[in-house]
């Protein structure tokens, strides 16, 4: 379903309408909360910190970019279209992001492991968000948003770690709305495209995202899998 929801964002009719700018950005603000984490519960077993440390280490660093990219290219767009607001509502969904890396950070300072500074997954992601205009950054973006759905959904249930359980569901909570929100603006950016161009546009977003996959699968597998969910599930 989410291959669909990417692949296909650009389509002239939507499915539903899209929200403005300024619905995005009330949306954000009213969902802006302080930062309390849940208690400390049991520290993970042998096992499982074999399984989720080194993925969550590796996700914390993708959820902790400062956007610096996206910002530029959202403001360009902005002045272009004479919308600011999108620009605040892409400053918004950022710090959403950012929160999510504190969340992360504390928790596995909580369990005594630091954050990593560098994995290749990562670097390749943010070259890809930055070789061009907002289009090819925000699909890049909402790619990773949507496996992250499935991800977090599988570290929930990968740990008997009440804190760790509470940081995925407060994620989950508000990934829908990040997919929604990256995936109406491919669509307006794509609206106009002619066909066969629209054709191309799938089919590489297509690839990416398939690609993305399977190389997320070959690194946090072992949460994946013990969080339940099989390759073909995945």
């Amino acid at each position: 379903m989410g291959l669909l929801v990417v692949a296909d964002a650009g389509r002239t009719r939507l499915h539903q309408s899209p929200r403005s700018s300024r619905e995005w950005l009330e949306h954000f603000r009213a969902n802006e909360e302080p930062e309390v984490l849940p208690e400390v519960g049991p520290l993970l077993s042998a096992s499982e910190r074999e399984a989720v440390i080194s993925s969550i280490q590796e996700f914390q660093l993708g959820e902790s970019s400062e956007g610096r990219h996206l910002r530029r290219r959202a403001a360009e767009y902005a002045k272009e279209n004479g919308d600011e607001e999108y620009l605040w509502a892409m400053e918004y969904f950022i710090r959403e992001e950012q929160r999510y890396a504190r969340y992360l950070r504390d928790y596995l300072a909580s369990e005594g492991i630091g954050t990593v500074k560098k994995r290749w997954v990562d670097t390749v992601f943010r070259r890809l968000r930055n070789l061009a205009g907002l289009e090819v950054s925000v699909g890049v973006l909402v790619t990773a948003e949507i496996i992250a759905k499935v991800y977090y959904a599988a570290l929930e249930k990968a740990t008997r770690s009440p804190m760790l359980g509470q940081i995925c569901e407060r994620i989950l909570r508000d990934e829908e709305a990040h997919v929604r929100f990256q995936t109406e603006r491919l669509a307006i950016l794509r609206r106009d495209r002619p066909e066969p161009g629209m054709r191309l546009t799938r089919l590489l977003h297509r690839a990416l995202f398939f690609g993305a996959c399977l190389v997320v699968w070959r690194n946090h597998g072992k949460a994946i899998r013990r969080g339940g969910l099989g390759f073909r599930s995945y």
